[in-house]
């Protein structure tokens, strides 16, 4: 469970970053204080909630590497399941598209994370470029887009 903790370049590296956000927190902190203009409040203030926002990240890395393997699958199964979301919300969709984007957000993406859980990588290295393209193509066909 904590063999990662055993691990010095990741605790190095983990631990740079911390000292890095540190650092920038209290340079901010310094510069909002010295600082009084609008404008320049403003800018701070987005930083600030943008250094916020890797303190969350950093938190859940370190959540993830402390619950070991089956943690970081399930973290980064979850951004891959809101990275792909994301994605779909900016790509124009078709009402055809819709059982294809059902078959990838909830078939084959968690397919590959149990592949790769259950440490099959060749059939996880064939997955996407042979499976999903074999299977994707014809299921948009088959709703009348070509």
């Amino acid at each position: 469970m904590l063999q990662a903790i055993h691990d010095m370049k990741l605790v190095g590296l983990f631990g740079g970053v911390l000292f890095l956000l540190l650092m920038a927190n209290l340079i901010v902190r310094f510069q909002r204080n010295h600082h009084r203009t609008d404008s320049r409040r403003s800018t701070l203030d987005n930083l600030n909630a943008r250094i916020r926002a890797w303190w969350k990240m950093c938190a859940i890395f370190a959540a993830a590497v402390v619950l070991g393997r089956i943690g970081a699958l399930i973290l980064f199964g979850i951004i891959s399941f809101l990275a792909m979301r994301e994605y779909m919300t900016l790509v124009p969709t078709r009402r055809g598209d819709h059982r294809t984007l059902f078959w990838s957000f909830f078939v084959i993406m968690p397919l590959q994370y149990y592949l790769v859980g259950m440490q099959w990588y060749i059939l996880f290295a064939v997955m996407i470029p042979v499976l999903a393209c074999i299977f994707i193509p014809p299921s948009i066909a088959i709703a009348g887009y070509t």
